[in-house]
C-alpha cells in the first residue's frame, strides 16, 4: 500500500451531499475514483470498496464530475449498506 493510499483510507469521511458541497466550494471539480480489495489493493473488475479522490483538474484515470447522477446515487445508497463500500477519501487536517 502507498503513502497516499494509506493516508486516504486512514483519514477517509463518509460520503455526504455535505461533504460534497465543501469540495465544491474548496474548487475540486472532479472524483476519481479508485476500487480496491478487502486488503487495500487495487482493484477495478470486483472491488470491495472504492474510494472518491477529490481532484481540481481532469485526471488521466478513471473520475467521476463530482455532483453527477451516480455520485448522488452512491450518497443514497450509503444508508442502505450494499455490498461495496464507497468512501470519499480524506487527508490528515493540519493543525496550527
Amino acid at each position: 500500500m502507498t503513502n497516499e493510499i494509506k493516508n486516504n483510507f486512514l483519514y477517509h469521511r463518509a460520503l455526504t451531499a455535505e461533504a460534497i458541497h465543501s469540495l465544491e466550494e474548496k474548487g475540486y471539480k472532479y472524483l476519481q475514483v479508485q476500487g480496491f480489495t478487502l486488503d487495500h489493493h487495487p482493484e477495478y473488475v470486483e472491488p470491495h470498496y472504492l474510494m472518491l479522490v477529490p481532484v481540481k483538474e481532469l485526471p488521466m484515470d478513471i473520475y467521476e464530475p463530482i455532483n453527477s447522477e451516480l455520485v448522488n446515487e452512491w450518497i443514497a445508497d450509503a444508508a442502505n449498506k450494499g455490498s461495496m463500500e464507497v468512501f470519499l477519501a480524506g487527508t490528515k487536517v493540519k493543525s496550527n
